[in-house]
Protein backbone atom coordinates (compact mmCIF):
# COMPACT_ATOMS: atom_id res chain seq x y z
CA UNK A 1 0.00 0.00 0.00
CA UNK A 2 2.85 2.58 0.76
CA UNK A 3 4.47 1.86 -3.15
CA UNK A 4 0.98 2.32 -4.02
CA UNK A 5 0.60 5.84 -2.11
CA UNK A 6 3.56 6.60 -3.51
CA UNK A 7 2.58 6.43 -7.11
CA UNK A 8 -0.41 9.10 -6.05
CA UNK A 9 1.60 11.60 -4.42
CA UNK A 10 3.75 11.67 -7.57
CA UNK A 11 1.06 12.45 -9.41
CA UNK A 12 -0.19 14.58 -7.38
CA UNK A 13 3.04 16.87 -7.26
CA UNK A 14 3.01 16.51 -11.15
CA UNK A 15 -0.70 18.31 -10.97
CA UNK A 16 -0.22 20.30 -8.55
CA UNK A 17 3.27 21.53 -9.80
CA UNK A 18 1.12 22.03 -13.43
CA UNK A 19 -1.85 24.47 -11.93
CA UNK A 20 0.99 26.86 -10.86
CA UNK A 21 2.45 26.94 -13.89
CA UNK A 22 -0.96 27.13 -16.06
CA UNK A 23 -1.76 29.82 -13.86
CA UNK A 24 1.20 31.66 -15.31
CA UNK A 25 1.45 30.44 -18.77
CA UNK A 26 -1.96 31.02 -19.81
CA UNK A 27 -1.44 34.22 -21.60
CA UNK A 28 -0.83 33.84 -25.44
CA UNK A 29 -1.21 29.91 -24.30
CA UNK A 30 -5.14 28.98 -25.26
CA UNK A 31 -5.57 25.39 -23.84
CA UNK A 32 -2.63 23.40 -21.55
CA UNK A 33 -3.37 19.81 -21.60
CA UNK A 34 -3.42 17.08 -18.91
CA UNK A 35 -3.16 13.48 -19.93
CA UNK A 36 -3.69 10.22 -17.43
CA UNK A 37 -2.49 6.98 -19.41
CA UNK A 38 -3.39 3.42 -17.86
CA UNK A 39 -0.96 1.23 -19.86
CA UNK A 40 -0.12 -2.50 -19.84
CA UNK A 41 2.59 -4.29 -21.96
CA UNK A 42 5.91 -6.30 -21.39
CA UNK A 43 9.25 -5.70 -19.74
CA UNK A 44 11.86 -7.90 -20.25
CA UNK A 45 15.82 -8.55 -20.04
CA UNK A 46 17.88 -8.03 -16.68
CA UNK A 47 19.94 -9.38 -14.02
CA UNK A 48 21.21 -9.11 -10.49
CA UNK A 49 24.68 -9.28 -10.30
CA UNK A 50 26.13 -11.04 -7.13
CA UNK A 51 29.59 -11.88 -5.42
CA UNK A 52 30.27 -15.29 -6.01
CA UNK A 53 32.28 -16.70 -2.78
CA UNK A 54 33.41 -19.77 -0.87
CA UNK A 55 30.18 -20.37 0.31
CA UNK A 56 28.08 -18.52 -2.08
CA UNK A 57 28.48 -20.59 -5.86
CA UNK A 58 25.41 -18.22 -7.51
CA UNK A 59 27.03 -15.21 -9.73
CA UNK A 60 23.63 -13.87 -10.50
CA UNK A 61 20.28 -13.33 -10.63
CA UNK A 62 18.23 -13.50 -14.02
CA UNK A 63 14.88 -11.27 -13.79
CA UNK A 64 12.32 -13.37 -16.12
CA UNK A 65 10.86 -11.31 -18.87
CA UNK A 66 6.93 -10.74 -18.52
CA UNK A 67 3.66 -8.89 -18.54
CA UNK A 68 4.02 -4.91 -16.38
CA UNK A 69 1.37 -2.54 -16.01
CA UNK A 70 1.14 1.26 -14.83
CA UNK A 71 -0.08 4.32 -15.46
CA UNK A 72 1.36 8.15 -17.18
CA UNK A 73 0.74 11.63 -16.31
CA UNK A 74 1.59 14.19 -18.30
CA UNK A 75 1.02 17.77 -18.19
CA UNK A 76 1.96 21.01 -20.68
CA UNK A 77 4.87 22.93 -20.17
CA UNK A 78 5.29 24.34 -23.07
CA UNK A 79 3.81 23.35 -26.81
CA UNK A 80 5.80 20.66 -27.87
CA UNK A 81 6.81 19.69 -24.53
CA UNK A 82 5.30 17.82 -21.15
CA UNK A 83 6.50 17.23 -17.74
CA UNK A 84 5.91 13.53 -16.75
CA UNK A 85 5.42 10.61 -14.02
CA UNK A 86 5.49 7.33 -14.84
CA UNK A 87 4.59 4.37 -12.25
CA UNK A 88 5.38 0.69 -13.95
CA UNK A 89 5.36 -2.54 -11.81
CA UNK A 90 6.42 -5.64 -13.03
CA UNK A 91 5.78 -9.55 -11.14
CA UNK A 92 8.34 -11.52 -11.98
CA UNK A 93 10.66 -14.49 -10.92
CA UNK A 94 14.32 -14.53 -10.51
CA UNK A 95 16.35 -17.40 -11.26
CA UNK A 96 20.10 -17.94 -9.22
CA UNK A 97 22.60 -18.96 -12.06
CA UNK A 98 24.95 -21.41 -10.59
CA UNK A 99 28.39 -20.73 -11.99
CA UNK A 100 30.01 -23.44 -11.61
CA UNK A 101 27.20 -25.88 -13.41
CA UNK A 102 26.01 -23.39 -15.27
CA UNK A 103 22.87 -24.26 -14.06
CA UNK A 104 20.05 -21.44 -13.37
CA UNK A 105 17.61 -22.97 -10.52
CA UNK A 106 14.43 -20.93 -9.01
CA UNK A 107 14.89 -18.36 -7.11
CA UNK A 108 11.44 -16.63 -6.06
CA UNK A 109 8.86 -14.60 -7.04
CA UNK A 110 9.70 -10.68 -7.25
CA UNK A 111 8.08 -7.17 -7.81
CA UNK A 112 9.41 -4.21 -9.29
CA UNK A 113 8.54 -1.36 -9.12
CA UNK A 114 9.81 1.85 -11.10
CA UNK A 115 8.94 5.54 -10.37
CA UNK A 116 9.77 8.02 -12.77
CA UNK A 117 10.27 11.70 -13.51
CA UNK A 118 11.11 13.12 -16.65
CA UNK A 119 9.91 14.99 -19.89
CA UNK A 120 8.21 14.32 -23.02
CA UNK A 121 9.32 16.17 -26.65
CA UNK A 122 6.58 15.95 -29.08
CA UNK A 123 8.31 15.80 -33.17
CA UNK A 124 5.41 17.48 -34.54
CA UNK A 125 2.19 19.74 -33.85
CA UNK A 126 0.40 17.79 -30.34
CA UNK A 127 -2.67 18.95 -31.29
CA UNK A 128 -2.48 16.84 -34.44
CA UNK A 129 -4.09 13.02 -34.34
CA UNK A 130 -0.66 11.33 -34.90
CA UNK A 131 2.17 12.50 -32.31
CA UNK A 132 5.57 10.63 -32.30
CA UNK A 133 7.49 11.97 -29.85
CA UNK A 134 10.79 10.88 -27.39
CA UNK A 135 10.75 10.84 -23.67
CA UNK A 136 13.59 10.44 -20.62
CA UNK A 137 13.06 10.71 -17.17
CA UNK A 138 15.30 9.76 -13.68
CA UNK A 139 13.93 7.78 -10.55
CA UNK A 140 14.67 4.91 -8.55
CA UNK A 141 12.84 0.89 -8.71
CA UNK A 142 11.47 -0.43 -5.49
CA UNK A 143 13.21 -4.17 -5.22
CA UNK A 144 10.30 -6.56 -3.37
CA UNK A 145 11.49 -10.39 -3.31
CA UNK A 146 10.23 -13.21 -0.68
CA UNK A 147 12.36 -16.06 -1.06
CA UNK A 148 15.63 -14.50 -1.68
CA UNK A 149 17.32 -11.69 0.32
CA UNK A 150 18.88 -9.01 -2.41
CA UNK A 151 20.70 -7.18 -0.04
CA UNK A 152 19.01 -3.95 -1.28
CA UNK A 153 15.72 -2.59 -1.97
CA UNK A 154 15.88 0.60 -3.64
CA UNK A 155 17.74 1.82 -6.67
CA UNK A 156 18.56 4.87 -9.15
CA UNK A 157 16.91 4.37 -12.39
CA UNK A 158 16.21 6.23 -15.46
CA UNK A 159 14.65 5.30 -18.58
CA UNK A 160 14.89 7.01 -22.66
CA UNK A 161 12.82 5.94 -25.40
CA UNK A 162 9.69 7.31 -27.56
CA UNK A 163 6.98 5.94 -29.21
CA UNK A 164 3.43 7.55 -30.88
CA UNK A 165 0.32 8.75 -29.68
CA UNK A 166 -3.09 8.42 -31.60
CA UNK A 167 -6.01 10.34 -30.93
CA UNK A 168 -9.30 8.88 -32.79
CA UNK A 169 -11.08 11.85 -30.47
CA UNK A 170 -10.03 14.98 -28.92
CA UNK A 171 -9.96 13.74 -25.45
CA UNK A 172 -9.14 10.09 -26.28
CA UNK A 173 -6.30 8.05 -27.70
CA UNK A 174 -4.06 5.22 -27.80
CA UNK A 175 -0.45 5.00 -26.15
CA UNK A 176 3.20 2.81 -28.06
CA UNK A 177 5.60 3.53 -25.56
CA UNK A 178 9.15 1.28 -25.91
CA UNK A 179 11.96 2.55 -23.13
CA UNK A 180 15.59 1.61 -22.41
CA UNK A 181 14.89 1.24 -18.29
CA UNK A 182 17.78 0.71 -16.72
CA UNK A 183 17.87 0.37 -12.68
CA UNK A 184 21.28 0.20 -10.24
CA UNK A 185 21.25 -3.22 -8.20
CA UNK A 186 24.15 -4.67 -6.29
CA UNK A 187 28.15 -3.60 -5.99
CA UNK A 188 31.30 -5.26 -7.25
CA UNK A 189 34.69 -4.78 -6.63
CA UNK A 190 37.47 -4.95 -8.86
CA UNK A 191 40.77 -3.20 -10.53
CA UNK A 192 40.92 -0.10 -12.89
CA UNK A 193 44.29 0.74 -14.49
CA UNK A 194 45.23 4.41 -15.53
CA UNK A 195 46.28 4.02 -19.72
CA UNK A 196 48.61 6.56 -18.94
CA UNK A 197 50.20 6.68 -15.62
CA UNK A 198 50.51 2.92 -15.33
CA UNK A 199 49.07 2.08 -12.37
CA UNK A 200 46.34 0.25 -10.85
CA UNK A 201 43.91 0.62 -8.07
CA UNK A 202 40.81 -1.39 -6.68
CA UNK A 203 37.22 0.38 -7.32
CA UNK A 204 34.08 -0.28 -6.32
CA UNK A 205 30.95 -0.58 -9.49
CA UNK A 206 28.00 -0.34 -9.36
CA UNK A 207 25.69 -3.14 -11.04
CA UNK A 208 22.90 -2.53 -13.26
CA UNK A 209 19.43 -4.89 -14.42
CA UNK A 210 19.68 -3.26 -17.86
CA UNK A 211 15.68 -3.67 -18.74
CA UNK A 212 13.52 -2.50 -21.80
CA UNK A 213 9.94 -2.29 -21.86
CA UNK A 214 6.82 -2.21 -24.59
CA UNK A 215 3.62 -0.95 -23.33
CA UNK A 216 0.52 -0.15 -24.97
CA UNK A 217 -1.91 2.73 -23.22
CA UNK A 218 -5.44 4.35 -23.10
CA UNK A 219 -5.18 8.50 -23.05
CA UNK A 220 -7.65 10.34 -21.17
CA UNK A 221 -6.88 14.13 -22.59
CA UNK A 222 -8.30 16.79 -20.32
Amino acid sequence: MRLQRMAWIGLLLLFGGASSVRAQYDFGYPHRNIEITPFGGSRFGGVIDLNPSSTNVFDYLTIKSTWDYGVMGNVDIIPSLQAEFMWSRQPTELGAHDFVTGITLPAGNATLDMYQWGFLIALRDPEAKLVPFMVAGLGFTHYSARQVTLGFSNGFSYNIGGGVKYFFAKHVGLRLDVRYAPSRTTRSTGVVCDPYLGFCYPATFANHARQGQANLGLIFRF
